[in-house]
């Protein structure tokens, strides 16, 4: 095979393999730590899934009715080594979640961390330290 060949197979194996590193962009929330929403409510659904896990509660609202809520937290990969697992979020415990919202109304967002029943905290994101940010500014004001 040439040399020219061989630069040519390159090229074409790296532009296939681009699709693969692709990550979607955070423009769908609004990730400013003024618009930070913390909604309480309890576990409805803890999806560990690739390419995003998803934590789902079921908020009752001051008239009664009940919404359910998503917020879009890491991969696996990067849940495993932070001790986040398939036990972590369990069905009907009652947690706060802390998000940037969905810019467009909807009932989400980025998931930034997790307050426990227990006064646990946990961080089931991957968008940089948000979610540590986000942790240390509510811990300021509680203080």
């Amino acid at each position: 095979m040439t040399a020219g060949r061989i630069a040519a197979a390159f090229v074409l194996c790296a532009a296939a393999a681009a699709p693969a590193l692709a990550h979607h962009s955070f423009g769908m929330f609004d990730m400013k730590a003024e618009s930070e929403i913390a909604v309480q409510g309890v576990i409805k659904q803890w999806a560990l899934v690739n390419p995003h896990s998803w934590l789902t509660i079921t908020v009752t609202n001051a008239d009664g009715s009940q919404t359910d809520w998503s917020f879009e937290a890491a991969a696996v990969a990067q849940l495993i080594p932070k001790g986040i697992n398939a036990e972590t979020y369990k069905i009907g415990e009652k947690v706060t979640v802390v998000g940037g919202p969905l810019k467009d109304g909807r009932h989400g967002g980025v998931l930034k961390f997790v307050v426990h029943a227990d006064g646990r905290y946990s961080l089931p994101n991957d968008a940089g330290n948000i979610g540590q940010e986000a942790l240390d500014r509510w811990k300021a004001k509680k203080k």
